[in-house]
C-alpha cells in the first residue's frame, strides 16, 4: 500500500483510501496550508494559482464535516460555470465515496428532474452556479438551514458585478452562524472588500508563485489585427501542438476562428455560452479524452477547468482585465506539468498588454512570426525526429521478439535433445551462451561504422524474415507431408502373407485401371469410325444433288 504524507494519515481511513484511489500521495502546498486552518473552523481566504489543488484544499475538510446520518445540506460549494461545477462535484464525488456522502451538481441548461431527485434524497453536498440555485430556493425545492459550510470557487468572478446581486440573495438564505471560504488565484482588492459581506474576521492564505508547481512558458507574436487569423494558422502549423484552447473575447470570433481553421482540415470544435450544455460538456469531454485537438472558447471554459494534458494555450485577443490573462494561460501547465501560452497581441493592445505584464509580475518573450520557409523547416525536422523514435520502437520491438525466439529455440533443443533440465532457467543459459559466442565478432564490427551498418542490415533481415508471412503453397504442402508421414503404416515383411495380400491389393486396383482404360479406347475407336462413316455419307450425298442440280440448269 502507498505511504501517504503526514497529512493525508491523518485523515480517516476511508477518505485515505479514497486519495488513494485520485492518485495523491503528498498535498499541495496551497492543501498542506489550507486544510489546518478549516479544520480548526474559521474563515479564509485562499489565494493559489490555478493547477495548484485548490479543490482538494477545501474537499478534504468538506468530507470530513458531513453529518451521512442527516440528510440535508450541509455544505454549499458555489462556482461561476456549469462546466467547472461539474468537475468540481465529481471530485468531491470520489473524495466522499466510501464515507457515502452524496454530491449534487446544479446548473442551469440541463432538466430539473435528476435535481430534484437529488434534492428530494438528501444531497449532502450541493456544487453549483448561483442562478439555477437561486431558482431552486426561492422555488423551496432546496432547503439551506442545515448548511455548515459554504465556499466560493473562483471567488474574484463569484464576487464580480454580474453575479453580485444573486449573491447576495443567496445569502439571505444561509445560516448566520457557519463557516465561509473564498479561493481564487487572483484576489484584487475590491474582492477583498466585497468578502466582508460573507466572511468574518477571515484569515490570509496566500501560496506564492515559486511555490505553485506550474511551469509555463509565455511568449507573444505582434501582428495586425486584420492578419490574426492567418498568423494563428502559422503558429499552430509552425508548433504542432498536440492540444490547445484558443480564447477569444466574443461569441462571433469563436465561430469565425472555429470555421477559419475547420476549412482549413484542423481537428476544430467550440464551446460558448451560446451553445446547448450538453455542446459544451461533449466538446470538452473530446478535448480531456485526446479526440480533440484544438477547442476554441470564450471565458467560459477558462475558468477551472482540468485539461491535465493540455499543452498550449492560445490567445486569439487579448483581455483588458490582467486577471483574465491568469484564468485563461492557467488551463496548462497543471499538476507539475509543462505549458506555453501565447499571445496575439496587435498594435493597439500593446498598452494593455504591457500593463497585464506589470500587475501579474510575468515577463513575456516577443517571437517573431513564422514564414512559409519556417514552417517547412519545421515539418521537416518533425519528420525525421518521428522517423529517429519510429526506428527506436522498431529496435525495442525486435529485442524482445529476439530474445522470445532465442528462448524458444533453447527449449525446443532441450527438449530434442531428451535433456532433463529443459526447463526455463536452463533455457536462459542455453541463450546466454549463444550470445556470448557472437560477442567478440559483434564488438569487432561495433568499431567502424562498415560494421555498424553490418548490423544494422542484420537487424533489418530478421525483420524482415520474421514480418514475410508464410507463403500459402508451402504452408499447405508441409501440413500434407506431416499428415501423410502420421498417417504412413508399419510395411510387413517380405514373403509373408500380409505382404503377398498388400501386392495382391495393390495389383487389383491397376488391372480395373487398365481394362477401363482399354474399354474406353475401344468405345472411342468405335464412336469416331461411326462418326467418321456417318459425317461421309451425309456429305457426298448433298454434293451428287448439288452437281446434279447445276446440271440441269446448264442443259
Amino acid at each position: 500500500m502507498t505511504e501517504l504524507s503526514l497529512l493525508f494519515a491523518d485523515v480517516a481511513p476511508d477518505i485515505q483510501e479514497a486519495i488513494r484511489d485520485l492518485g495523491w500521495h503528498k498535498p499541495t502546498p496551497v492543501q498542506e496550508a489550507a486544510i489546518p486552518k478549516m479544520r480548526a473552523g474559521g474563515d479564509l481566504i485562499v489565494q493559489a494559482q490555478t493547477g495548484s489543488g485548490k479543490t482538494g484544499a477545501f474537499g478534504i475538510p468538506l468530507i470530513e464535516a458531513i453529518d451521512t446520518d442527516l440528510a440535508e445540506t450541509q455544505a454549499i460549494v458555489l462556482l461561476p460555470t456549469r462546466e467547472l461545477a461539474n468537475q468540481v462535484a465529481k471530485e468531491l464525488d470520489q473524495l466522499g465515496k466510501y464515507r457515502g456522502v452524496r454530491t449534487l451538481p446544479i446548473y442551469g441548461g440541463v432538466a430539473y428532474g435528476p435535481q430534484l431527485e437529488g434534492l428530494e434524497k438528501g444531497a449532502h453536498i450541493v456544487v453549483g452556479t448561483p442562478g439555477r440555485i437561486l431558482d431552486h430556493l426561492k422555488n423551496k425545492r432546496m432547503d439551506l438551514g442545515h448548511t455548515k459550510v459554504l465556499v466560493l470557487d473562483e471567488a474574484d468572478e463569484m464576487l464580480s458585478l454580474g453575479f453580485w446581486p444573486d449573491m447576495k440573495e443567496i445569502a439571505s438564505y444561509l445560516p448566520k452562524e457557519r463557516q465561509s471560504h473564498l479561493f481564487s488565484a487572483t484576489m484584487p482588492e475590491r474582492v477583498r472588500s466585497l468578502s466582508r459581506f460573507f466572511l468574518s474576521d477571515p484569515e490570509d492564505v496566500t501560496i506564492d508563485g515559486d511555490q505553485a508547481p506550474q511551469k509555463i512558458e509565455h511568449y507573444y507574436y505582434v501582428c495586425a489585427a486584420s492578419e490574426k487569423e492567418a498568423v494563428l494558422c502559422r503558429i499552430l502549423q509552425y508548433e504542432d501542438p498536440e492540444s490547445a484552447i484558443i480564447f477569444c473575447n466574443t461569441k462571433a470570433d469563436v465561430r469565425f476562428i472555429t470555421a477559419y481553421l475547420a476549412k482549413r482540415d484542423f481537428n476544430i470544435d467550440q464551446i460558448s455560452g451560446d451553445l446547448p450544455q450538453s455542446a459544451r460538456e461533449k466538446a470538452i469531454a473530446k478535448i480531456k479524452a485526446g479526440k480533440l485537438r484544438f477547442l476554441v472558447a470564450t471565458d467560459v471554459a477558462a475558468r477551472g477547468i482540468d485539461i491535465s494534458d493540455l499543452a498550449y494555450v492560445i490567445n486569439y485577443t487579448t483581455s483588458d482585465s490582467p486577471e483574465v490573462y491568469v484564468h485563461r494561460t492557467g488551463r496548462t501547465g497543471r499538476a507539475g506539468k509543462s505549458g506555453v501560452a501565447v499571445s496575439l497581441v496587435s498594435g493597439l493592445d500593446i498598452g494593455n498588454f504591457k500593463h497585464m505584464q506589470i500587475v501579474n509580475g510575468i515577463k513575456i518573450t516577443e517571437k517573431k512570426v513564422p514564414t512559409e520557409r519556417d514552417i517547412a523547416r519545421r515539418a521537416k525536422k518533425r519528420a525525421k525526429e518521428r522517423e529517429a523514435t519510429s526506428a527506436e520502437d522498431e529496435m525495442n520491438a525486435l529485442r524482445a521478439r529476439a530474445g522470445r525466439d532465442l528462448e524458444t529455440l533453447s527449449l525446443e533443443e532441450g527438449r530434442a535433445g531428451e535433456r532433463a533440465d529443459a526447463d526455463e532457467s536452463a533455457a536462459a543459459d542455453a541463450v546466454a551462451e549463444k550470445i556470448d559466442r557472437f560477442l567478440p565478432f559483434v564488438k569487432k564490427l561495433a568499431e567502424t561504422d562498415e560494421g555498424l551498418r553490418a548490423l544494422a542490415g542484420i537487424c533489418a533481415a530478421y525483420q524482415l524474415d520474421r514480418a514475410a508471412p508464410v507463403p500459402e503453397a508451402a504452408k499447405s504442402a508441409g501440413e500434407s507431408e506431416q499428415a501423410a508421414g502420421e498417417a504412413e503404416p508399419e510395411a510387413p515383411e517380405p514373403g509373408s502373407d500380409e505382404a503377398i495380400d498388400a501386392a495382391r491389393a495393390d495389383e487389383a486396383p491397376a488391372a480395373r485401371s487398365r481394362r477401363r482404360r482399354s474399354g474406353r479406347r475401344s468405345s472411342r475407336d468405335g464412336r469416331s469410325g461411326d462418326q467418321g462413316d456417318s459425317k461421309r455419307g451425309s456429305g457426298s450425298e448433298p454434293r451428287r444433288r448439288r452437281r446434279g442440280g447445276s446440271g440441269a440448269r446448264r442443259s
